[in-house]
């Protein structure tokens, strides 16, 4: 015996929804890697640099998608036909600003920089609760990411030195990525957290200046001798709070340094 699904769930089993191939490569690659550092199949600056940026990587798509399916849970139906609940890093925003730049700024500034971005029609969210925990949720999946980072740290025994120290390292990416982003900066998600709460005119001001975020956090860490340490400094706090050793932190990044 069969019958027809309703129109709203043929729909609904079509829609875009789910890990997308690029996405579970990624996180062959992350894994793979992790465990041959961790069996000493390879070692050296190469694998750690392939294993941080990848683990990096995977962050940035849990992120976005963090705002994405909270987004959708609040009323933005939207949201699975734009194929964000996919995790496939094409699909937040473009890959040069939201991929590229901040790897690169993470590689070389030693700070996890934000990347990516959802569009999310907050004129369906259901509440301005809803606007703010859009923006919550992205930081609140680098926070799982980082508890994730610090039990696999736990359970890796202290012959496993190098792998020990790249997850320490991730581990202090995702501390300085969720401390930025939670920087009531507009374009930021701490500023997006406040947002829906502001009086008009201050938002449509602070809502111009977010589209010049990267620009202002560039000139922070270029031209401030103070911001870009005291960031660093207030990860690695949160990161020994965790039981990673601050030490392990600094040899993972001497080991994804190519140069």
């Amino acid at each position: 015996m069969s019958s027809e699904l309703p129109p709203s769930q043929v729909r609904a089993a079509t829609l875009p929804v789910g890990p997308s191939a690029n996405f579970l490569l990624i996180a062959l690659i992350f894994l793979g890697t992790g465990l041959a550092i961790g069996t000493g199949v390879v070692e050296g600056s190469g694998a750690a640099f392939v294993f941080v940026m990848a683990g990096w990587l995977l962050s940035l798509c849990l992120h976005e998608f963090g705002h994405a399916f909270v987004a959708w849970k609040g009323g933005d139906a939207d949201i699975p036909r734009s194929g964000y609940l996919t995790l496939d890093p094409r699909l937040y925003a473009d890959a040069l600003s939201s991929i590229v730049l901040p790897l690169l700024f993470t590689i070389l500034g030693g700070i996890g920089f934000p990347g990516g971005r959802v569009f999310v029609n907050t004129h369906l969210l259901r509440s301005k609760v809803w606007i703010s925990a859009v923006s919550a949720a992205g930081p609140a999946m680098n926070g799982l990411v980082l508890l994730a980072l610090a039990l696999l740290y736990s359970l890796t025994g202290e012959e496993s030195d190098t792998l020990r120290a790249v997850l320490a390292v991730s581990a202090l990416f995702q501390g300085t990525a969720i401390i930025l982003n939670l920087m009531p900066l507009p374009g930021l998600d701490g500023y997006g957290i406040l947002q829906p709460w502001l009086p008009e005119p201050v938002r449509r001001v602070a809502d111009q200046a977010a589209l010049h975020v990267n620009l202002i956090l560039a000139g922070l860490f270029l031209f401030s001798s103070a911001f870009g340490p005291a960031v660093f400094r207030v990860s690695l706090l949160l990161i020994g709070l965790l039981g990673i050793e601050i030490v392990d932190a600094r040899v993972g990044y001497g080991l994804i340094r190519l140069w």
